[in-house]
């Protein structure tokens, strides 16, 4: 139920927006009507009323989207945690991970003395940070 409520919350962000865009366009349109000639800056501030509309809609409309999908994960954690998620309890088999270095392991190489066997056109290193 609760995110059939971020849903209407998200729709009516997009109703304002429509209205208040429309309301910004009629009242452009009536300062453009009134005036003589074509004034300028009716027309600039109208344009500029619709990016901050649009930006303040986009805005609002990333949030509640990102708490839509936050909510489903959490709901699908509790989902996986009710049913017991044994498989992520237990460690996993296989090597530990270690740090970078510039040799191998033994385990990696399978040769005793850690280092990898020589090989014709094998790389080099060239830089270390």
């Amino acid at each position: 139920m609760r995110g059939d409520l971020m849903t209407w919350v998200q729709r009516l962000v997009g109703a304002v927006f429509l209205i208040g865009l429309v309301a910004l366009g009629a009242a452009v349109f009536a300062l453009v009507r009134q005036a003589e000639g074509t004034p300028p800056l009716p027309i600039y501030v109208g344009l500029l009323g619709a990016v901050l509309l649009i930006l303040l809609a986009g805005a609002c409309m990333a949030v509640i989207s990102i708490s839509i999908s936050v909510r489903h994960g959490a709901e699908m954690l509790r989902r996986i945690a009710a049913q017991g998620g044994g498989a992520t309890a237990s460690p996993s088999p296989g090597p530990t991970p270690r740090p970078l270095s510039a040799t191998p392991s033994r385990e990696e190489t399978g040769s005793p003395e850690g280092v990898a066997p020589a090989r014709m056109g094998a790389r080099k290193l060239v830089a270390e940070r």
